[in-house]
């Protein structure tokens, strides 16, 4: 296991290596120290991870028209393309999914289920759908191991992987790509090229980069798994700040319990360290939620009814 120290010598990011013996309790330590962590797998070799990439900035790279024909707002099942400028947002985006029929019954989550929305190419559509498989696999051996019993191995998770293009801003002034937020699911598994940017917070409020590494992927702990193990496991605050000069794309793989899934809160679990509250993160949860919620239920709230933040998204 190697270890970046980032900062001062008291932060580190650890880096596991999933070909070696690697602990439960190591991977628990890492979740509960600072909430985000790197894994390199033999399914993500160097050269795997720059594929992923090259067919990420090729989609992007595309021509306007044909990237807008596979706009968001097509889907019913809210996966596609969309451009986001604002205060806090500088980037393109595309959605994906678990490919699936459409459910034509069933409570109003069902609806999130349903196919892609996809480019022409056949071979891109394929490598695109090789690599969900592949990141499930990765976030199915990483998961059990900080779940600890919380979530159930059988069950169908609900994924979703995002294709991101941070472009640079005007001017090429440093600002937000994306605003400090936490991501809403069990585990999230982040491709990221060679071009820098993402942060990530200590629980002392401490912002710190987390480069890229070669053949490993970033793997964040969500809001889910911190509610579930009573605050155990932290949910890593993290932004990108653009403006390098240089655009940047990352592939965000949320791995998320069955649509269907209860999650209940686990109190009986030592909390963590206490988490640093001087600014605003972007988060589903106010922090003081105990009830126990249908994973589906939440999830159509943030993307069926825009319901994405506790504080500022009523």
């Amino acid at each position: 296991m190697n270890r970046f120290l980032l900062g001062d010598e008291n932060v580190e990011i650890a880096h596991f290596d999933l070909t070696e013996a690697v602990t439960a309790a190591e991977l628990g330590e890492a979740a509960s120290r600072m909430g985000c962590f790197y894994v390199s797998h033999p399914l993500f070799p160097v050269s795997r991870c720059e594929e992923a990439l090259h067919d990420a900035r090729t989609f992007f790279d595309s021509p306007a028209e044909d990237k807008k024909k596979l706009a968001i707002e097509r889907s019913p099942h809210f996966r596609g393309y969309n451009e986001m400028h604002n205060d806090r947002d500088w980037r393109e985006q595309i959605h994906f999914g678990r490919e699936e029929p459409a459910c034509g019954s069933g409570p109003a989550y069902a609806r999130l289920r349903g196919p892609n929305l996809w480019p022409s190419d056949p071979a891109w559509r394929q490598r695109l759908l090789t690599l969900l498989d592949d990141l499930e696999r990765v976030g199915r051996e990483v998961l059990p191991a900080l779940a600890m019993g919380l979530c159930s191995a059988n069950e169908e998770p609900y994924l979703l992987l995002k294709l991101i293009h941070y472009q640079v801003p005007p001017g090429g002034v440093p600002r937000s790509g994306v605003a400090p937020h936490v991501d809403f699911s069990w585990i999230t598994l982040l491709l990221q090229d060679d071009a820098g940017g993402l942060e990530a917070r200590t629980p002392e409020g401490m912002w710190l980069d987390v480069p890229p590494v070669a053949g490993a992927l970033v793997v964040n702990v969500g809001e889910i798994l911190q509610f579930a193990s009573g605050g155990r496991y932290l949910a890593t605050p993290h932004r990108v700040v653009s403006g390098s000069g240089r655009s940047r794309v990352s592939m965000p793989f949320f791995l998320n319990p069955g649509l269907g899934t209860t999650i209940k809160g686990n109190r009986s679990v030592p909390r963590g360290r206490p988490l640093f509250y001087g600014e605003h993160v972007h988060r589903v949860f106010s922090g003081s939620e105990e009830e126990p919620f249908v994973f589906g239920d939440a999830e159509w709230k943030r993307k069926g009814l825009g319901v994405w933040c506790s504080s500022c998204v009523k």
